[in-house]
């Protein structure tokens, strides 16, 4: 059994500009059935069992509408605690302040699953097989993470190199960046790598283990930051370690993320093919996928195939590929498929100093 599933909600979500700015990030944007990423994310977490406890870290100026999106869930709420973040240092430094946490109190043996705040992912009983099968990885001390079988060249992830079999998942040979589009098929006719979900899980001590060897200034920076056990009620829900002590040691840590500085340097982790249905909503591209109402104000003449999202009527003639958002006072108009141009355009808007529509 998973004891404690740590997720990670502090991005800002660029690739879904306008609808994700810095006012309403990407995490709380609509996926299903009206619900949230966050809120479907915690939901997933919860349902692992009854007494698994759930730790969302944040930035300091999202956390109330965490908390707002958590007290739509009808129980465990006792459950759920909540690590604000002063300043967004990546994923290593979060997840080494959380699991600190968790070690200062003699935890150091359980497991803890990380997911990302803005995944979908079904059926819900071929996630929690699956987390099974990397738990089972876990208590054998590796490092586990979550393999997606590509189903095209994609660009946009990194990749997995699945090694020798290992239960019911593979060792894992390498980690390669974002490739090119030659390579990118090439990994696909190999037959051996997947895309890197951004998944894990571990037992804390191990990570703690790989955290001084592959970032040793994010463990020493850290190190005692789980001394911080003080704590408040707010709305219903638990929030963790919000003293002085843990906001300086946030601005001091190293910036890197748990790829980089952990994961790729371990010599001991592995891979669990998802057996699960996953889609890391990174862009407009997989958002335009969903299910996702378009409303009344939306209408096609002689158009096909376009997504629009807009507060404002639409109206598209002889177009046709074409994803149109409308949020927050800003018009996006991309086609399908450059749906990763769209951060390109935000650092454009950041240079051209435009940061009041960002």
């Amino acid at each position: 059994m998973i004891e404690n599933v740590f997720i990670l909600a502090g991005g800002s979500g660029t690739r879904l500009w306008p609808a994700s700015n810095k006012k309403n990030p990407k995490q709380f944007l609509e996926a299903k059935d009206g619900k949230s990423l966050i809120l479907l994310t915690v939901e997933r977490a919860l349902l692992l069992s009854s007494e698994v406890c759930v730790f969302i870290i944040t930035l300091k100026d999202q956390m109330e509408g965490i908390i707002a999106e958590c007290n739509k869930i009808e129980s465990g709420l006792d459950r759920i605690f909540i690590l604000p973040e002063t300043v967004a240092k990546n994923t290593a430094p979060a997840i080494a302040a959380c699991s600190s946490f968790l070690i200062e109190q003699g935890k150091g043996q359980e497991r803890v699953l990380v997911l990302p705040a803005d995944h979908l992912i079904e059926p819900f009983g071929s996630f929690k097989n699956d987390v099974e099968e990397a738990g089972k990885l876990a208590d054998k001390d590796y490092l586990v993470t979550f393999g997606i079988k590509p189903t095209y060249p994609s660009t946009g992830y990194g990749y997995i190199e699945a090694g020798a079999k290992e239960l019911n998942g593979f060792s894992v040979s390498s980690f390669k960046e974002k490739p090119s589009e030659s390579t990118a098929e090439e990994f696909i006719e190999q037959g051996n790598y997947f895309w890197n979900s951004g998944m894990f899980v571990f037992k804390l001590d191990r990570f703690w283990e790989e955290l001084e060897k592959g970032s040793p200034l994010i463990a020493e920076q850290f190190s005692e930051i789980g001394k911080d056990q003080n704590s408040r009620i707010k709305d219903r829900v638990t929030v963790i370690m919000e003293s002085e002590i843990t906001s300086s040691l946030y601005k001091e840590s190293p910036k890197d993320s748990i790829d980089y500085g952990v994961m790729e340097k371990c010599r001991r982790s592995a891979m669990v093919p998802a057996s699960f249905i996953w889609n890391d909503i990174g862009s407009w591209d997989e958002m335009s996928e969903l299910d996702i109402k378009e409303g009344e104000k939306f209408y096609n003449i002689e158009s096909s195939n376009n997504f629009v999202l807009a507060d404002l009527p639409v109206v598209l003639c002889g177009v046709e590929d074409l994803v149109v958002v409308q949020k927050n006072g800003a018009l996006l108009i991309c086609k399908k498929g450059k749906g990763q141009l769209v951060k390109d355009a935000v650092e454009l808007l950041k240079e051209k100093n435009k940061l009041d529509i960002l």
